[in-house]
């Protein structure tokens, strides 16, 4: 992380993070699970959606900002017990994305969401 004493040789912390910046955008594919039929008495039919999630370079947040979208939303019934797709993304997707992201050096600091 910069700060003034340890500045890396950069003006300000805008210009260090740029320095760190990859690529100018990313796109992930993460497969999830959802009740396609819930019979009761914890008898569930499950398929899987995919959810795209998309990272593009921002000068103004000098970080990544992300969308995502599920082509198949239309499928998933909330009356069948399930999210919507914030829901599935807190909980299933994110975590796989930062996972992701750690792994290719992309640290929080990159991350303006």
């Amino acid at each position: 992380m910069w700060s003034e004493s340890n500045n890396y040789g950069f003006e300000n912390e805008y210009d260090y993070l740029r320095s760190l910046k990859e690529a100018d955008s990313y796109a992930f594919t993460y497969p999830f699970e959802y009740i396609a039929k819930n019979h009761g008495n914890d008898n569930y039919d499950i398929s899987t959606a995919d959810m795209v999630v998309r990272l593009q370079w921002s000068d103004t947040e000098a970080g990544y900002t992300m969308t995502y979208d599920v082509a198949e939303m239309y499928k998933i019934d909330p009356a069948e017990g399930n999210s919507d797709a914030a829901g599935f993304y807190e909980t299933d997707v994110y975590w796989r994305l930062v996972d992701d992201l750690d792994g290719m050096g992309i640290g929080s600091e990159l991350r303006a969401f």
